[in-house]
């Protein structure tokens, strides 16, 4: 049956459906505005996932909750999958921001860095807010494709569970994951939530596995009606194998097979953070949160193939931390119009410490690259956001001025002997860099609110994405022209983006919700590449700034609430094109234009319960080839599109919850890496099976 026939057979089937049983709608609050508030006050389109929807599908990673959004795609250029929205491509680790409780999770490497979207305990998540475009004024420096708000539970109901979930491909890989999670009173004044949760989550891929844990603790202290203090310490711990990539004929003829390397990597990350509120009456607000946190990654192995032989890398990794603190305070000066001012520091600071060793005897004795980076990263913002009621129009006004100090080290040795050269090789760089830069966003936003449940809103946004530290180092090529210096400063300005969005939302006769967004960003200032740090004939790069993008789209959200059926519908339309420089007017690499996606929940009965979940995703252009001397793209090759249906049954009663499902159904092919030019790709996740196990004592 074609993708088509069974979305338009799920959107078909509501006028069957006969009412028995009304779904419960309670009031969500989002965050968009910085401090929590009703879903139905936001002047933007939100999209939000509940506890209550990641706990029936039986997700087992934030990943896979997320990719069931239309807005949201996930993007690998090599280094692992990235989230993104509204078409950044390889852009995304830096131009959509990732939130923790108002924390930034975003690493500051940006050349060899993954968003740690897997350090998160999904069981601990109470929901998760989803602001498709900008935020700059609350968020800072690179939100030009959105914001995704994670927001843990602070429950304060005492309870105690268990939760066991196992997940086996048709192949035979089996893994799972099983934890426990508590709440406890010790008094009126102090409530601990705890989760603890070990996995070992084997790939569909042979040669890859995770094993690993979560602790998370949270103290949530009431000191009186008025002020509130919480403390949350999270730690996460991983040990991941990998196998690398497959050729073309390799993916189509066994897809499960072992890769062309092998990789163990162990990675740490600990956070923490306190949060204090005081509420002076009911107009005025204060809230200060300090936080601190680190991500470790080490190479205890690796091992891949490079120019006809084995390069390792064992010992190399890379450590991000961040640690800050941000104030803000809200004034509600009139009935629905508040006043919110804030500060923020944040000292971002990562390190790099990359070993590559390779020998081709008798050519090449050795050759030992070692290169040892830091990065630093200090900024400090005010910002101001105004939200002001004039009857039926409500106007938004937001400002943000950001002031950022840069300071990056490296060091590079190179060691090498062999016939190729006269006498062996031993030379040490090392260059320093210092700069300041400022910023400022600006955002406003007027909403009308043409009835009782309707609105329409217009926002213009002024934002951008400031440079990282990574970027600001170019290198020469001095085995071309050795009387060149190896480094010296790249003279980069921020990347400046100008979005116009207009949307409308709507809930129509009671069970019908409609949420239309239609965009268009431009953005000056590209940092492009040229270079190649691998070549043979000699390493170098340089980041500049030139080319100009342009992307403009719609995004649309449908829903509609029976008695005892819940039908949702989304789509995202991205054109998103490099619209000045050398590649004008080609496709952004990776960006799909289309993305589809459908649901159908169907309570059975008082317990049973069923799901429906539907995706597809249009083709993709790769990267192609890239010309290291002009940029020029050239034989970019089409991504495959893919259509992926879901499955699930389960059963609730009291503290008992059980539920089981299949995940990719009809075992559709497709690749979550491409790069055709070096004939390397990874497979997506074929056919899996999953059953779930919750209680609650």
């Amino acid at each position: 049956m074609s993708s088509k026939k069974i979305i338009c057979g799920i959107l078909s089937a509501t006028i069957y459906i006969e009412a028995l049983e009304e779904f419960d709608l309670d009031k969500i609050v989002v965050s968009a505005s910085g401090f929590e508030q009703e879903a139905q006050s936001n002047l933007r389109n939100i999209i939000l996932i509940d506890k209550e929807e990641l706990q029936k599908h039986g997700y087992t990673s934030l990943k896979q909750a997320l990719e069931r959004i239309s807005v949201i795609s996930f993007v690998d250029s090599g280094l692992g999958a990235n989230v993104d929205m509204r078409g950044q491509g390889s852009k995304s680790n830096v131009a959509v921001k990732v939130m923790v409780d108002g924390k930034m999770i975003n690493v500051l490497d940006n050349s060899h860095g993954v968003t740690p979207l897997d350090s998160i305990n999904i069981n601990q998540v109470e929901r998760i807010e989803i602001i498709p475009g900008g935020g700059s004024v609350l968020y800072g420096s690179g939100t030009r494709g959105g914001v995704i708000h994670i927001i843990t539970q602070k429950s304060k109901q005492q309870n105690f569970q268990i939760h066991l979930n196992t997940t086996n491909f048709d192949r035979g890989a089996l893994g799972g994951n099983l934890g426990t999670s508590m709440t406890y009173n010790f008094n009126p004044y102090l409530t601990l939530n705890f989760n603890a949760q070990g996995f070992n989550k084997k790939g569909y891929q042979k040669g890859y596995s995770e094993k690993g844990y979560f602790i998370n603790a949270k103290n949530i202290i009431d000191i009186d009606e008025y002020n509130t203090l919480i403390f949350s310490y999270d730690y996460f711990q991983s040990k991941d194998t990998s196998s690398g990539y497959l050729t073309k004929n390799q993916i189509q003829s066994d897809p499960t097979q072992r890769g062309d390397s092998d990789k163990i990597t162990k990675t740490i990350r600990p956070a923490l953070s306190l949060d204090f509120t005081h509420q002076f009456d009911s107009n005025f607000e204060l809230n200060i949160q300090s936080f601190w946190q680190n991500q470790k990654i080490d190479f205890i192995k690796s091992v891949s193939q490079m120019m006809g032989t084995h390069a390792y890398e064992d010992g190399s990794g890379f450590e991000d931390g961040l640690r800050g603190v941000t104030l803000k305070a809200r004034y509600n000066y009139e009935e629905n119009s508040y006043f919110t001012l804030g500060y923020e520091f944040a000292h971002h600071d990562a390190q790099r410490n990359s070993k590559v060793f390779y020998s081709v005897p008798p050519i090449i004795t050795y050759h030992r690259m070692t290169t040892l980076m830091d990065m630093d990263k200090q900024s400090h913002s005010l910002f101001i956001l105004d939200s002001h009621n004039l009857g039926a129009l409500f106007l938004n006004f937001g400002l943000r001025y950001e002031y950022s100090l840069y300071d990056t080290a490296r060091t590079y040795r190179n060691q090498m002997a062999g016939r190729i050269l006269p006498f062996p090789i031993d030379t040490t760089s090392r260059f320093d860099t210092h700069k300041t830069i400022d910023n400022f966003a600006f955002e406003v936003t007027p909403n009308y609110q043409y009835s009782d449940t309707g609105s329409l809103y217009f926002k213009y946004e002024r934002g951008f994405i400031s440079p990282t530290p990574a970027q600001l180092v170019n290198r020469n090529n001095t085995t071309a022209n050795p009387t060149l210096e190896p480094y010296y400063t790249a003279d980069l300005n921020s990347e400046i983006f100008d979005t116009f969005e207009l949307g409308v939302k709507d809930f129509w006769l009671d069970f019908y919700t409609f949420n239309l967004t239609l965009f268009y960003t431009k953005s000056k200032n590209e940092i492009s590449y040229l270079g190649d740090p691998h070549s043979a004939a000699g390493a170098w790069w340089r980041y500049y700034n030139i080319d100009e993008t342009r992307r403009m789209g719609t995004e649309l959200q449908l829903s509609q609430i029976f008695d005892k059926l819940l039908l949702k519908q989304s789509l995202s339309y991205i054109d998103a094109r490099i619209s000045k420089g050398i590649n004008k007017d080609k496709r952004i690499p990776y960006v799909s234009k289309v993305k589809i996606t459908a649901t159908a929940e169907y309570n059975l009965t008082n317990e049973w319960f069923s799901f429906l979940d539907l995706s597809y995703l249009s083709r993709a252009k790769d990267n192609g080839n890239v010309d290291e001397n002009t940029g020029k793209m050239q034989n970019n090759q089409w991504i495959k599109d893919y259509f992926l249906t879901d499955l699930g049954l389960g059963y609730r009663k009291k503290n008992l919850q059980i539920s089981t499902g299949i995940r990719n159904l009809f075992d559709k092919q497709y690749y979550s890496y491409q790069d055709s030019f070096k004939n390397q790709y990874l497979p997506g996740s074929g056919r899996n099976y999953y059953i779930e196990f919750k209680y609650a004592f």
